[in-house]
């Protein structure tokens, strides 16, 4: 499990299994704490092969204000049907306001699947990523040692009291189909524009957009001519840009050299650094005057073309 706030305060859990209540249950109630005061949560459940019910009701009932029913499984030998509902009481605070997002992968299976394809049914939260592996029916294991055999088979099925069946054999449909190994970013600018939208501080305007800009120069690689590069070497009074086998670095003098790294045409981000963006100035015919250094608080400074005085 991995646990952190994202820029924007975006709450992300990158969860790998949903084990039973009963064995992670305090721990589960202490990751939801830490998330209480995010504006938005992305569940991470690209890895993740599935779990126990009792987990998926737990962490549910922090999404939802009130009491809901969330599955069933139809059990053949006593012909009965259980009912799963989210609980009338948690410990510590709800987060039935916070946007959620929830990664998906073609690995994501069986419980995960539940998580997925409740809160997707519920309208609350929105999947991204690939279509699920498919798997809605309880299964025993039966083993059959003197034939060096076994086999998983089915004792019920699943029911979703909206849809009024399941994923099996199909999977959970993403809202927002992409690879998985794009999914979380796209996640971050989907939470992004929609919190920047409802923004109200100026700083925090600011830290989305800066992040965003980021997250779209990480979807869209930028690739340069060597010419191009060659025309950004030089002394920038204290800044200086060289290129070494097909690669800016940036050195401002006394300080460490970076790796410069292309986010759009005449700008970049420094290897390692978030909090710090190289623009290239240019004149009216093109040529390269200066660099403008940006911060992500809004600072900006410039150093013109030319040997350091």
């Amino acid at each position: 499990m991995k646990l952190e706030r994202l820029p924007g305060n975006i709450g992300y859990l990158d969860l790998r299994q949903f084990v039973g209540a009963e064995f992670a249950g305090q721990t589960a109630v202490n990751a939801m704490g830490f998330l209480a005061n995010t504006d938005a949560i992305i569940f991470d459940l690209r890895q993740n092969g599935g779990g126990d019910p009792s987990m998926i009701q737990l962490l549910t009932s922090y999404l939802l204000k009130e009491p809901t029913h969330l599955n069933s499984f139809y059990i053949r030998q006593t012909d009965s049907i259980a009912q799963f509902w989210s609980a009338a009481w948690v410990p510590g605070q709800r987060l039935e306001k916070a946007d959620v997002y929830v990664l998906t992968s073609s690995f994501t299976f069986s419980g995960a699947e539940e998580f997925t394809y409740n809160l997707k049914n519920l309208k609350r939260a929105t999947i991204i990523g690939e279509t699920t592996g498919g798997g809605a029916h309880p299964v025993e294991e039966h083993f059959f040692p003197s034939l060096h055999f076994g086999a998983r088979i089915p004792f019920g099925r699943a029911i979703n009291p909206i849809s009024g069946t399941n994923w099996e054999g199909t999977g959970v449909k993403p809202d927002i189909e992409i690879p998985a190994d794009k999914a979380l970013v796209v996640a971050q600018q989907t939470a992004l524009k929609k919190l920047l939208e409802k923004a109200s501080s100026e700083d925090q305007k600011r830290e989305m957009a800066w992040t965003l800009e980021g997250l779209e120069a990480s979807l869209n690689p930028v690739t340069m001519l060597s010419t191009v590069l060659q025309s950004y070497t030089g002394t920038y009074g204290e800044r200086t840009i060289t290129l070494e086998e097909g690669r800016l670095y940036y050195q401002r003098e006394g300080r460490p050299r970076f790796q410069l790294m292309p986010m759009a045409k005449d700008l970049f981000q420094l290897h390692g650094m978030d909090n710090f963006r190289l623009k290239i100035l240019r004149d009216a015919s093109g040529t390269v005057t200066g660099l403008e250094g940006r911060y992500a608080d809004g600072f900006t400074d410039q150093s013109p073309k030319g040997p350091k005085p």
